[in-house]
């Protein structure tokens, strides 16, 4: 969507393939086939157990020796099994084993080789900086992409991702019928945001979008199961089960608000066959959801809310002190454990990387907002990046670094009242060698120092790839490196859980059911988008869309391009409500960005560049005040998505409108007219190309209403200096700034504009 005139977009299309469940459980025979050389070793999994003992972990074994005569349809069964195993043994140069637990210590010590050596594979693959690197979109059905291995009874049903000659590649790209370069913006028109890729792609229906980011790729249900009866706890032997070869781990927590959080998690880790994880449930009804969807997970009982925590508040702080223990507790069982917040999406495989930096004791993300280091480098942050504040929403911290966080621990514990993430940082930064990295040129230093005299080498992550919620979705740091983000945290956004929903759905990360997609119809408009509002000041626009700083919105343009945008959008929310459909927002542009304290347009030290192309949403609509946005709207990308199935971005119609205004009879019956028109229509989405004012389409009585329901739902910016230095220095929008006289959310009346 860009410009007065609106160049119209088209968008691809993605099949949504609906898999059937995963196999039932299933546990691994001691029977296997035996060839020569690490790469050759191959499990088989048979039904059958040919060694004639009984396994007691399996669900399905049977005896060849039955106590009653086998029936001729059993007998000619037995007789396929063993005609099949003969085949596979002849065309894989192998023989089936029969020798036990010799054979199982054989085949565990050679798959974890291959496993190391498959990790790596994959990672060459995902690393590349045109990243592929998830499931096919064009999956079989036969082939959902994992399979569901039976553990022992208390850590429940465990998901795995698969692997083998026959299954569907975790790092497969998706392909598209047809893509090519993005076209140079139109004169006069307003730019598209940096992105990703400089391709565009066309899919079903002939509809064109920029090329979605591989992490977007159309992904499989989890499976759907009977959660066990046992609440199993985190173990030393838990944790090494689950951990790579290599004693890598990655874990979160969850409480049962957050569930869908951990699924869209999972669904990212399996795509990237990434099998080495285990997700911790603050309450019991987390751990029952994550069970039933075949997540391995521990119960911590933390006792906490199931609801939203809110940021700064009691349960809050509370939460903090479960983390830090849950980090101890990992700490404890001897692996190096990457603990991530569950709204931390990994988007590549990070072991690869942690490899790379065997010495690091401890490896932690960063609020630091400028890449310290360019866009072209992409080791760790230099000296000057651990000055900002660590993040403990992603850190990596090796078994050698137990003692920082025993004290790191013990100190939260008693000084309740600070924000554990301070404490990491200044426990972390105890006995610390000042100057710059290494010698060694990998940027790492040396911290915190132990009771032996030894230091603890610290990183900082790269601030572009393991992203803020400001470095990706406003800087905008990996679209410009045109690769793909190891990790992606929701920080920096202003809707609470809400908004960092609707933020991960604009960007095409979050994993909604299939029905969000599909089942309801849609309302979509040209945003009327003027170049002066966007570029009031003049200037030179650069190629990612961006003037120089001197050249930037004041605050009343600023208000006057947001207000020019939502006055549409209210509009839109009208006819949808009266169509009954889901409106598509559009791409949203704002002149500056938004904080928490008075700024100048950026927040001070960050690399963000004005305009903003693609600014989110919650940026400017209260999305957490309209409780669930999704019963109302959808993102902007939507249609982009390729988890959108084919049928709705094939049935899109396009719908010539003139403009209606609102204040007199005429206006009010062509509105009547215009809605009984698109009432009618069909397709599952009405692209219009123009908007009647709200007060044509709704009776006196709906238009109230929709006022009184709506007129909250416009979010504030923040911050401008008040008058004499003091209060909040906040502003805030009025989706009815142009309808005189009228009451905002405040109550206060407008007699003007």
């Amino acid at each position: 969507v860009a410009g007065r005139h609106h160049r119209r977009q088209r968008e691809p299309d993605g099949n949504a393939v609906n898999q059937p469940r995963p196999p039932a459980p299933m546990a691994l025979p001691k029977g296997a086939l035996i060839a020569g050389g690490a790469a050759a070793i191959i499990v088989l999994i048979l039904v059958l157990n040919m060694g004639g003992g009984r396994s007691k972990a399996s669900t399905m074994s049977w005896s060849p020796l039955p106590a009653a005569p086998p029936t001729s349809d059993l007998l000619a069964e037995m007789k396929a099994l063993q005609q099949r195993v003969a085949e596979l043994e002849q065309r894989l140069g192998a023989k089936y084993d029969r020798a036990g637990r010799r054979a199982e210590r054989l085949i565990a010590a050679e798959e974890a080789r291959a496993r190391v050596h498959e990790e790596s594979r994959r990672a060459a693959v995902l690393n590349a900086p045109t990243g592929g690197g998830l499931l096919s979109s064009g999956s079989s059905e036969a082939d959902p992409g994992w399979v569901v291995v039976s553990s022992t009874p208390a850590a429940g049903p465990i998901l795995v991702a698969r692997t083998g000659a026959e299954a569907t590649p975790a790092v497969a790209a998706v392909s598209y019928a047809h893509e090519g370069p993005l076209p140079a913006p139109r004169p006069g028109l307003v730019p598209n945001a940096s992105w990703w890729s400089d391709l565009q792609v066309e899919l079903p229906g002939g509809l064109w979008c920029p090329k979605p980011p591989p992490y977007a790729a159309a992904k499989p249900p989890l499976p759907e199961l009977k959660p066990p009866a046992d609440k199993p706890k985190l173990t030393r032997e838990l944790a090494r089960k689950h951990a790579s070869p290599d004693n890598m781990l990655i874990a979160t927590y969850v409480n049962y608000n957050r569930l869908d959080f951990a699924f869209t998690l999972v669904k990212h880790l399996v795509a990237l066959g990434q099998p080495h994880y285990l997700v911790g449930a603050l309450d019991d009804e987390a751990g029952r959801g994550l069970q039933a969807r075949g997540i391995p997970t521990f119960f911590m009982g933390s006792g906490l809310t199931t609801n939203d925590y809110g940021w700064g508040t009691q349960n809050f702080r509370q939460l903090g002190l479960h983390k830090v223990n849950l980090v101890l507790e990992l700490a404890k069982t001897g692996v190096d454990c990457l603990t991530v917040d569950a709204d931390a999406f990994l988007l590549r495989d990070p072991f690869p990387y942690f490899r790379n930096l065997p010495t690091a004791d401890v490896l932690v993300s960063s609020d630091h907002l400028v890449a310290t280091n360019g866009y072209s480098d992409e080791g760790l942050e230099s000296n000057t990046g651990f000055f900002s504040a660590f993040n403990i929403g992603y850190i990596f911290l090796r078994a050698s670094s137990l003692e920082f966080v025993q004290e790191w621990r013990d100190t939260c514990f008693k000084r309740v009242n600070d924000w554990d993430q301070v404490l990491f940082g200044s426990v972390l930064k105890k006995g610390m060698l000042h100057g710059g990295p290494d010698e060694g040129g990998s940027r790492l230093k040396k911290l915190y120092r132990t009771k032996s005299g030894s230091h603890l080498m610290v990183g900082v992550l790269p601030v572009s790839l393991f992203a803020s919620g400001h470095t990706h979705f406003v800087s905008r740091m990996a679209h410009l490196m045109h690769t793909t983000p190891y990790m992606v945290h929701t920080t920096f956004q202003y809707g609470g859980a809400q908004g960092k929903r609707h933020r991960l759905r604009e960007a095409m990360m979050w994993e909604d059911e299939p029905g969000y997609y599909a089942e309801a119809n849609f309302l979509a408009y040209d945003l009327d988008l003027p170049w002066d509002l966007v570029y009031p000041n003049g200037g030179d626009v650069q190629a990612d869309g961006t003037v120089a700083f001197e050249k930037r919105t004041s605050v009343e343009q600023h208000f006057a391009l947001v207000h020019y945008q939502l006055v549409q959008l209210r509009n839109a929310l009208a006819v949808a409500q009266k169509l009954r459909r889901f409106l598509i927002l559009p791409r949203l542009v704002c002149g500056l960005d938004r904080w928490w304290a008075p700024h100048s347009g950026i927040i001070p030290g960050s690399a963000a560049r004005l305009p903003l192309l693609d600014c989110p949403a919650d940026h400017v609509i209260d999305v957490e005040r309209m409780g669930k946005p999704e019963l109302v709207l959808r993102e902007h990308s939507f249609l982009c998505n390729p988890r959108t199935p084919a049928a709705v971005r094939q049935s899109v119609k396009h719908i010539s409108v003139i403009p209606v205004g609102a204040g007199d009879p005429a206006a009010a019956q062509a509105g009547a007219e215009l809605m009984e028109r698109l009432s009618g229509e069909q397709a599952k989405v009405l692209h219009l190309s123009s908007l009647p004012d709200y007060r044509a389409v709704l009776s006196p009585t709906e238009a109230k209403a929709f006022v009184d329901r709506s007129k909250g739902w416009a979010g504030l910016w923040c911050c401008n200096r008040p008058p004499g230095g003091r209060g909040a220095g906040h502003i805030w929008y009025d989706l009815f700034s142009d309808v005189v006289p009228h009451v905002d959310r405040h109550n206060r009346k407008w007699e003007g504009p």
